[in-house]
């Protein structure tokens, strides 16, 4: 059989169908995990979300987040001990499944202490969400734990 530039074309044609039919077999083979599950309502309520950063910056240092060892103490400011409802998200990145939420508890020090002894070790965010007041806060600190 004799080459012409017929079956040229077509030998072009059937390795780009072929290597299309590869991408779109590994494409499909690979995991899709998106951030969040609802990134869809949480985009429409950046705006509130902003407004409640710039609520909890003005703060300053009265609001806090930070990490001790094996346990992350929240801290909020005196005059919304008493008011202020939320909760507190501990995000992990790399897994999903290891993610928790916890219900905002302040003592009258003004301070809650989430212990982490059964947490992996590594990078964590901490997402304080938090209204006092009729206003909204939010704070979000990466912490690592050894």
């Amino acid at each position: 059989m004799k080459w012409n530039w017929g079956h040229a074309i077509a030998a072009v044609y059937v390795t780009f169908a072929l290597a299309t039919s590869a991408f779109v077999t590994f494409a499909m083979r690979r995991s899709v995990d998106l951030v969040r599950a609802d990134y869809y309502d949480a985009s429409l309520r950046q705006d509130e979300r902003l407004q409640a950063i710039d609520n909890a910056g003005r703060l300053g240092a009265e609001a806090g987040i930070a990490a001790d060892g094996r346990s992350i103490a929240v801290a909020l400011p005196p005059s919304q001990r008493a008011s202020a409802r939320g909760s507190i998200t501990l995000y992990r990145p790399s897994n999903a499944s290891a993610d928790r939420r916890v219900d905002l508890s302040i003592d009258a020090a003004g301070r809650q202490r989430i212990a982490m002894q059964d947490a992996l070790p590594g990078l964590w965010l901490v997402q304080l969400a938090w209204t006092a007041d009729g206003r909204d806060f939010y704070l979000e600190r990466a912490v690592t734990l050894p």
